[in-house]
């Protein structure tokens, strides 16, 4: 009882930091609970607001996000029953779990991970807790997944310097966007992005430090970073 009730005033915690949320992001965070995809971490560091190591191996690091700011991008993505997303940066495979609760049966999300242990990691969580609508797909997110698409939202969970044409194009338009954007000698910016036709309008744009996403066929790469308010 004493553990349940713990858990309780940790979750809440973070649901307050993240306020406002709509009902079923909140349902979400509840139904998925962040610490079941961070087994090795302790259910204190699984609920602190900064993100946790989940794989490193050189040249590549992956981390599963500040549960605040994952919320926090969820509530941006308006995501709906029905939604089809396409996600880069699978991670933990916690946002995605999310993700399929905000879509509901109707829906679909495909996620993309470059690390292929990463990938199987994120996989094997997803099963075991039997979340549905979730597809795993090994590979470069640059690339989308035109076999599935197109999608209603797409998210980047690392920042880059090369916009994204390729999933763009695979994109509905008047779709959703969340793209982290690095500059140089500039903090990174996180966009809100909305598909008008074959150009995008910033919906907003927030000040943020993010770790790099590489691609498959680039030397070093960097994974599921965080977002700082």
């Amino acid at each position: 009882m004493k553990s349940m009730d713990a858990l309780k005033k940790l979750q809440k915690k973070i649901i307050q930091k993240s306020q406002p949320l709509s009902p079923a992001i909140e349902e979400a965070f509840y139904k998925y609970p962040r610490h079941l995809f961070v087994p090795e971490y302790s259910m204190v560091a699984a609920y602190s607001d900064h993100p946790l190591l989940i794989y490193e191996k050189y040249p590549y690091v992956s981390t599963i996000s500040q549960p605040s700011f994952v919320l926090q991008i969820l509530r941006l993505l308006e995501i709906q029953p029905g939604h089809r997303i396409f996600e880069l940066g699978t991670g933990s495979g916690w946002n995605a779990a999310l993700m399929s609760h905000l879509v509901g049966k109707d829906g679909l999300v495909v996620t993309s991970e470059v690390i292929p242990e990463v990938a199987e990691r994120a996989k094997k969580i997803l099963e075991e807790l039997k979340v549905p609508n979730v597809q795993v797909l090994s590979q470069d997110g640059f690339e989308g997944y035109e076999a599935a698409s197109p999608y209603d939202r797409a998210i980047f969970t690392a920042g880059s310097r090369e916009f994204p044409d390729k999933l763009f194009s695979q994109l509905k338009d008047g779709g959703l966007m969340v793209f982290v954007r690095q500059r140089e000698f500039a903090s990174d910016v996180l966009e809100l992005l909305r598909k008008e036709g074959k150009q995008w309008k910033i919906l907003s744009s927030t000040p943020c430090a993010f770790v790099s996403v590489t691609r498959a066929n680039k030397e070093t790469r960097t994974d599921g970073g965080s977002l700082m308010w």
